[in-house]
């Protein structure tokens, strides 16, 4: 989904009202509308009923305000929470389409207009809707905006923003003074510059996007450098799945790691996998590593010939190129290790004319000996942001080593002719022929030992049916995003164990019938 600027967002309002027809009214009703049915999901995935007693929406002058207005009749019709409406102004201060949308709503709240707010006014049991600037900000925040954002701030409240956290920079995603510390943001339409930039990503939380109808024609003429990855794009990558279907007709994969030291990570990758719709999952393991983990027993275990070393070296081979050439996708390096042995190892398995992910210490071996990597575009390499620096030196392009995350993934893809996923918050993910879409979904509860195991099985359960290596890759990180987002653990104490049996509900929740 592109990603545009204040400027360019509100040139699309002002066609779709007065080129196309729809009245102002409506679209901040259906912005209202959409945002409420958002903050009802993400409460159901995120808080126990009993925990919500209070809306306390705070609304501003602008239309920023108007949509909270809307948001607080869907909540009134649609929640037994009170709703509590705390302005800037009276209602007679707002714009037409805002105090009509106003009007409805207020004789059945509580409403008072505040010219500050205090500590008192906010207590347990509140969630707070921020509705008072969106993208209407410009230099320094003026009373008071100031008095509302510091104390919402000090609040420690969860704090869902209507379009952009009040007080950022809709465009390079600073502020000046203070902005709203959102869980998360509910931006209308398209997503805006400054949620990406600067201080945006780190305010905003969450990320969510509502469809207001502006016109397709409108949409498709747009200039864009950046864009985002939403559940909307994730969802053609689900498609349904042929009632003729069997194990062999929805995707093979291969996952080749472990060692003596790291035994778990391969069969997080391999359970992944097969919780993401790969029809067969065979992990390749040495078999004189440690221990096997306890696994579902679908998951078909090939203990490895390694000479009693405990982790793969060339003597592994016959036995894993026929694996491989019973796979459709390669899922090569969690928990494999760093021996001198791996080179000539790691070196023959690039060599399979298969898809291959990348992921871990493979991506190390391949930094340390950059001549065994053999260009293609269906690789796809899943670096964090160390592994990432190393493959830069690797690949002489230590220039790029301080540039933004957009600029080195791209560069790399482009360098090596491969899929590149920059991990970690808000991932990047780019292809060799240009294309790079910065992910939406995600939460601190993924930044877990072993999670980037779990997504490297996604990604290659949608490699082994998706042809197109990028979009792959895409979609596994929207994927295993979600899956953090909506774990019934919450954002403390999930662990990488965990998220397999998420990724269902995940898949579910973006494409339900498919």
């Amino acid at each position: 989904m592109k990603v545009i600027s204040v400027e360019q967002m509100r040139e699309l309002d002002r066609r779709t009202i007065e080129e196309y027809g729809t009245p102002g009214m409506v679209l901040m009703e259906r912005a209202g509308f959409g945002s409420g049915e958002t903050i009802v999901e993400y409460l159901s995935d995120n808080f126990y009923c009993g925990h919500v007693k209070r809306f306390v929406i705070i609304c501003g002058k602008g239309n920023n305000g108007g949509d909270g207005y809307v948001v607080a009749r869907y909540l009134h019709d649609n929640t037994d929470a009170e709703i509590v409406i705390y302005s800037v102004c009276e209602l007679d201060q707002l714009g037409e389409d805002s105090r009509a949308h106003a009007e409805l709503i207020v004789k059945s709240v509580t409403f008072s207009v505040k010219s500050e707010v205090t500590d008192s006014d906010f207590k347990t049991g509140d969630i707070i809707i921020d509705a008072l600037l969106g993208t209407g900000i410009s230099g320094d925040l003026k009373k008071p905006y100031d008095n509302y954002i510091r104390t919402v701030n000090a609040s420690r409240l969860p704090v869902i923003s209507l379009d952009i956290p009040s007080g950022l920079n809709g465009d390079d995603g600073e502020y000046h003074g203070d902005c709203i510390k959102a869980d998360m943001t509910i931006t209308m339409a398209l997503p805006k510059l400054g949620l990406l930039k600067g201080h945006g990503p780190a305010r905003c939380g969450l990320l969510r996007c509502i469809d207001i109808g502006i016109p397709d024609q409108y949409l498709s003429g747009l200039e864009s450098d950046t864009d985002l990855f939403l559940m909307n794009d994730c969802a053609p990558l689900l498609k349904r799945i042929p009632m003729d279907s069997h194990k062999n007709s929805v995707g093979a994969v291969l996952v080749i790691g472990g060692s003596h030291e790291y035994f778990g990570a391969p069969f997080l990758t391999a359970v992944s996998a097969l919780r993401t719709g790969a029809g067969m999952v065979r992990v390749a393991v040495p078999e004189n590593i440690e221990r096997i983990p306890d696994v579902p027993l679908s998951l078909i275990l090939c203990k490895v010939k390694d000479n009693g070393k405990g982790y793969f070296s060339k003597e592994s081979l016959p036995q894993i190129l026929r694996l491989a050439a019973e796979s459709d996708v390669i899922a090569l390096g969690p928990g494999i290790g760093r021996h001198r042995d791996l080179v000539g190892f790691i070196r023959e398995i690039l060599k399979i004319d298969k898809p291959i992910v990348i992921d871990a210490d493979a991506l190390n071996v391949i930094s340390d000996v950059p001549e065994i990597y053999l260009e293609k575009d269906s690789n796809i390499l899943t670096p964090h942001p160390g592994e990432m620096k190393r493959l830069l030196e690797a690949f002489d392009l230590e220039w790029a080593i301080h540039d933004d995350k957009m600029t080195k993934a791209l560069k790399l893809s482009q360098k090596i002719d491969s899929t590149i996923v920059l991990k970690g918050f808000r991932s990047v993910t780019s292809s060799p022929d240009g294309r790079m879409t910065v992910n939406a979904s995600g939460c601190p509860a993924l930044s877990t030992a072993g999670s980037g195991d779990c997504l490297t099985g996604i990604i290659a359960a949608l490699a082994a049916k998706e042809e197109d290596s990028y979009k792959a890759a895409a979609g596994g990180v929207f994927i295993h995003g979600l899956a953090g987002e909506i774990s019934s653990l919450g954002q403390r104490g999930l662990i990488a164990d965990d998220l397999p049996d998420i990724i269902p509900a995940a898949m579910s929740r973006i494409s339900p019938f498919a």
